[in-house]
């Protein structure tokens, strides 16, 4: 695309949906890979206190859930399949070797261990929150590459009271034949659960992409298909401030379809469906999305055999843009325990 183009486009891109989104797209456009750490220190610094103040506060707030409004309504398979379904090597290439975990990791000394001492102290943790025993029916929402499942069954020896749901075919194809978990393709948020069927339910990652309206109604719907004495274990991040804030739109590049919701918002939904909060914890993803990227550009030539210019461009752009939120208190990785009443 010739530069000329790419800047229009910018351009036409800033009026209605703000300068960060435009900025983004435009760098995404490029028919080059992009200069890594460069765009990194762009994306992560403080701008001149104008242009910043113009980024908070364009698009204007009523305008903002309008503008969302048509992706509010796609059905969630294409923003997942938007985002998963590129390429399940291409994956391998950031990700912890052991477990694919595609979610925080817990990085417990300042930052020096690796991506996969960190993603298995993380597994570690949840385990503990799930305390997954032998013969426990237990649901995974959004099971990825079967991470957390492969660390349930290294405790327990018990696979086939494990169960996945994914809504990436990739995801689905990876676990038949790496895992041999019983992983379905369906859509967790609409799906519907028989009554008291589970021991525990839990998702790592994947609540993000249940829109604010819907969290309430699911959070009903797991309240009923766990059972007496059971738990919802949850690991995902929100949206702080109580407002839609501008640059939560550049979601939209990287998750169509998909934009969180609010700590309070997930909190009422809770226990507003019956359940009793056992354990909240604050957690901080930014090391792990340094890290990702540090391995993406590391297997730069190998990524851009697997996918074209434009999607590894939208990668070298995702993990700062994300860890620019989580630097700026915009966004909370929360791990929750929810208990159903015995």
């Amino acid at each position: 695309m010739k530069g000329s183009t790419r800047k229009l486009l910018a351009v036409r891109d800033s009026l209605p949906y703000g300068v960060p989104y435009a900025f983004l797209k435009y760098q995404i456009r490029s028919p080059t890979p992009l200069d890594e750490e460069a765009i990194w220190r762009e994306i992560t610094s403080q701008l001149p206190a104008v242009i910043e103040f113009v980024a908070d506060h364009w698009p204007l707030r009523p305008l903002r859930w309008a503008l969302l409004h048509a992706k509010m309504k796609q059905d969630h398979v294409l923003g997942i399949a938007a985002h998963y379904d590129v390429s399940n090597e291409f994956y391998e290439l950031f990700l912890d070797k052991k477990y694919m975990f595609y979610s925080c990791a817990d990085f417990l000394r300042g930052g020096d261990e690796t991506i996969e001492e960190a993603q298995q102290n993380k597994a570690d943790f949840i385990l503990r929150l799930i305390d997954p025993q032998p013969g426990e029916t237990i649901l995974e929402l959004g099971c990825g590459w079967g991470a957390m499942l492969k660390r349930i069954c290294e405790q327990t020896g018990d696979s086939d009271s494990l169960h996945g749901i994914t809504l990436s075919r990739e995801q689905v194809s990876y676990n038949q034949e790496h895992n041999g978990f019983n992983v379905e393709f369906d859509d967790f948020i609409t799906r519907q659960y028989e009554p008291n069927a589970y021991d525990a339910i839990y998702s790592i990652g994947a609540w993000e992409h249940v829109r604010p309206h819907e969290i309430a109604p699911l959070s009903k719907k797991l309240y009923d298909a766990v059972k007496p004495g059971g738990r919802v274990v949850h690991h995902f991040f929100c949206r702080v401030p109580p407002h839609l804030f501008a640059t939560a739109i550049c979601s939209q590049i990287f998750f169509p379809g998909s934009i969180g919701s609010t700590y309070h918002e997930n909190l009422d939904a809770f226990e507003g469906a019956g359940f009793r909060v056992e354990h909240r914890s604050i957690h901080d993803y930014r090391p792990t999305l340094r890290a990702w990227f540090d391995n993406l550009v590391a297997n730069r030539e190998r990524a851009l055999q697997l996918v074209d210019v434009q999607t590894y461009n939208r990668y070298v752009t995702f993990f700062p843009s994300s860890w620019r939120l989580f630097n700026d208190g915009k966004l909370m990785l929360v791990r929750w325990v929810l208990r159903k009443p015995a």
